[in-house]
């Protein structure tokens, strides 16, 4: 389990709309300014991900940047306001590796935490299949390429993208009976 800890959230002392103090509720739940009344929730920021697949093997794209540089990761990012997430997980995927994909189904939904500070996240994960184009790493990413379901690599950037492939080889244990 994640530490449900966050120094950045935790340091919060004064209200960002009036600079009036902040008083906790409790734990990490919402934060109330003592001189407006406005409330702060330390909610998880919504992302979205792909495994993406072909001749079945998965592609893993090798972060170059921080958090987990050279950490391998799934195709995604973090949904834009207003965004539907499917739209979102394919903007992710076409800028970070240049291929086109196709949804086939939602893999599952894993909470986890993002960077040094320790942010919350929830994260969408999708199976896709890809339709069109060939990989070519993006800017933000080191590398790409597929691994089959044996030769998953033990340096996963973050617990949600474990999570999501070990949900991807489950779902190929239990289709072969």
């Amino acid at each position: 389990m994640v530490e449900m800890t966050d120094p950045g959230w935790a340091n919060w002392r004064y209200c960002p709309k009036c600079a009036g103090g902040l008083e906790a509720t409790g734990g990490l739940g919402p934060k109330r300014c003592t001189r407006c009344g406005a409330v702060f929730y330390f909610n998880p920021k919504p992302t979205a991900s792909a495994v993406v697949t072909r001749n079945g093997r998965v592609l893993l794209a090798r972060r170059a940047r921080p958090p987990f540089e050279g950490y391998w990761d799934l195709p995604g990012g973090f949904i834009e306001p207003d965004e539907d997430p499917i739209a979102a997980v394919k903007r992710e995927v076409r800028e970070e590796t240049g291929l086109e994909i196709e949804i086939v189904d939602l893999l599952g939904i894993f909470p986890d935490r993002y960077g040094e500070a320790g942010e919350p996240t929830l994260n969408i994960h999708y199976l896709a299949r890809a339709v069109a184009g060939e990989p070519r790493p993006a800017d933000d990413v080191a590398g790409l390429s597929w691994f089959g379901p044996d030769e998953l690599p033990e340096t996963v950037a973050f617990r949600n993208v474990a999570q999501a492939l070990a949900a991807w080889v489950r779902r190929l244990q239990n289709q072969a009976g």
